[in-house]
């Protein structure tokens, strides 16, 4: 799957700068660059009078807006979704995912701190690729200063970017991520790629396979179908 990072830290902390400094600095290298945030505030969508509020009170599951040069989509969710699930919604089009928030996921995370704000470790150690902060901390980790931006780039280029794996594989069922194996990742591209290479409109310079699967009866079976 996409690679994400997320930043995390308390109420004022500095994690939306950070946010915007480590999209710049990683835009600058090409890398492309998706970012999402945690928030309890509401949408365009949720605002009476909108548009796009009177398509969700009609009913509508998904409600997008279009114009010239942008693009969004708003869906309804029973509950605060998990991470892995806007992730697949994001899709697989990207070099990595910058998530500002998050701090119960398992992704990996790069704390931020502040001198006046509780030092508390929002997280698992075992989550830290790095901290953001002007003083010393008592954590395993790389230490950064808010102001060395470049430095923490290329910690996340290193630890995260150049660790990918030669096919980027995400695979869900039910909308759920499934955690798959280098060597069933590999199998995945490879038989899909075989099988795409016969077909007259697949291009020779194949990048991405994007492929989705929906069943309308999840009981019926295919030799169901055949006696029907």
């Amino acid at each position: 799957m996409v690679p994400v990072i997320c930043v995390i830290g308390r109420s004022n902390s500095g994690k939306t700068l950070l946010m915007k400094q480590l999209i710049a600095d990683l835009k600058e290298r090409r890398y492309r660059v998706a970012a999402i945030k945690h928030s309890r505030h509401i949408s365009d969508s949720d605002i009476p009078g909108k548009d796009t509020w009177n398509y969700s009170q009609a009913g509508s599951d998904l409600v997008g807006l279009s114009s010239p040069g942008h693009v969004s989509l708003t869906m309804k969710a029973d509950s605060d979704p998990h991470l892995a699930e806007i992730v697949r919604l994001i899709g697989p089009d990207f070099d990595v995912i910058l998530a500002e928030g998050f701090k119960l996921s398992s992704m990996p995370k790069i704390h931020v701190f502040r001198d006046g704000i509780d030092d508390e470790l929002l997280c698992s150690e075992e989550d830290l690729i790095a901290v953001v902060a002007d003083k010393q901390m008592p954590f395993q980790v790389p230490l950064f200063s808010p102001r060395d931006i470049s430095g923490l780039v290329g910690l996340i280029e290193i630890r995260i970017l150049e660790a990918k794996e030669p096919e980027m594989v995400m695979l869900y069922a039910n909308g759920k991520s499934i955690p798959t194996t280098g060597f069933v990742r590999h199998m995945f591209a490879q038989t899909l790629r075989g099988m795409l290479s016969s077909l007259k409109d697949v291009p020779p310079d194949l990048r991405s396979i994007d492929l989705s699967i929906r069943f309308s009866d999840p009981d019926a079976h295919p030799s169901d179908a055949e006696e029907r």
